[in-house]
């Protein structure tokens, strides 16, 4: 038996100060659930993986209050680092954001645009 999602009953999420690289939705909600596309921090210059993950979350939290989420509400994180040696770093500043400890799936991998150095995507629950 196959069970297809029907378009009307997903929102989607755009949210137009952020920008996008293509054509997709920042996030889409769905049934009681938050689904955010991979968000990065980078800029033009070359930022730390620090500013990078403080700028993911920033662009997350926006995506979040869009659709009437917030960061407490993230029950699934899956991070994409640039390279191993931030894995440490990522895990102390993963600590002080997501304080509910969701869970969480990271991947070290190679980005298309070399400035990158870490990679969000969240699911969440709608907030209540």
């Amino acid at each position: 038996m196959k069970h297809a999602m029907s378009r009307d009953k997903m929102k989607r999420i755009i949210v137009e100060s952020l920008p996008r690289a293509g054509q997709y939705s920042h996030a889409v909600i769905s049934g009681d659930l938050v689904f955010i596309s991979g968000v990065t921090g980078q800029t033009t210059q070359e930022n730390s993986f620090t500013e990078q993950f403080d700028e993911s979350v920033r662009k997350i939290e926006k995506i979040l209050a869009e659709a009437s989420s917030s960061i407490s509400d993230v029950v699934k994180v899956t991070a994409y680092l640039s390279d191993q040696k931030f894995f440490q770093e990522f895990n102390r500043l993963f600590n002080n954001i997501f304080t509910s400890a969701p869970v969480r799936t990271t991947i070290v991998c190679g980005f298309v645009n070399s400035l990158v150095k870490i990679e969000l995507d969240v699911i969440a629950a709608k907030s209540k």
